[in-house]
Order: C-alpha cells, then sequence, then structure tokens
C-alpha cells in the first residue's frame, strides 16, 4: 500500500498544475470524494414518499394488501435514512390494515349473528 501512495505521490508532483484534473486510479486515497451515503438517503427518501402514498391509497382500496406493503416499504425507507416519511408511512399503513382486519371480523360477527 505505502508503495501506490508513493507512486501517486511522485506522479503528481512531476505532472500536476493547477488545471489538471486525474482519475479516482491515480489520485491519492484523500482527495477522493465517495458519495455513497448520500446516494442512499436519496434513495430512502424516495421509497419513503412512495411507501407513504401506498399508505394513504390503502384506506381507499385493498387496506391489507397496500397496507402491509406500506409498513413494509416503510421499514425500508427508514433503514436507507427516511425516518420522518418512513414512520409516518408504518403507522398509516399499520392502522388502515388492523381496522380493515377489525371491521371485517365485526362485519362476519354481526352476519353471524342474524342466524
Amino acid at each position: 500500500m505505502a508503495d501506490y501512495e508513493r507512486n501517486n505521490r511522485r506522479l503528481l508532483r512531476d505532472f500536476q498544475t493547477e488545471d489538471e484534473e486525474y482519475a479516482a486510479e491515480v489520485a491519492p486515497a484523500r482527495i477522493r470524494n465517495d458519495r455513497r451515503e448520500d446516494d442512499a438517503t436519496a434513495g430512502g427518501t424516495i421509497v419513503g414518499f412512495i411507501s407513504l402514498a401506498l399508505a394513504v391509497l390503502s384506506f381507499f382500496t385493498y387496506p391489507v394488501i397496500f397496507g402491509i406493503g406500506a409498513v413494509l416499504l416503510g421499514m425500508y425507507a427508514r433503514a436507507r435514512g427516511a425516518h420522518k416519511t418512513g414512520t409516518f408511512a408504518i403507522i398509516l399503513g399499520a392502522i388502515a390494515a388492523v381496522l380493515a382486519l377489525v371491521f371485517r371480523v365485526a362485519l362476519a360477527a354481526f352476519f353471524l349473528s342474524l342466524f
């Protein structure tokens, strides 16, 4: 590893001017700027809004399927850095799914009590 850095320093000293740029293979490690963390946060934000849209949609159609999907995507969004939207999606999706299941059980109990 020391030879690699020494070679990079020699190349930069011999050839670098203020107007030149080098590829990541030639540049020393301290100059590189990897933005993997920012990309993960941006992806989490997009997934967070998608899960929030699923949670809202679950109140109008297929509440169990879309509600569970919103909870799962909300968990994924929280893991990727979108804490607020992920949490709201988890809460709304869980409320929609639980209310739909409770309503169906109550409706079935009502119809069975008629007989």
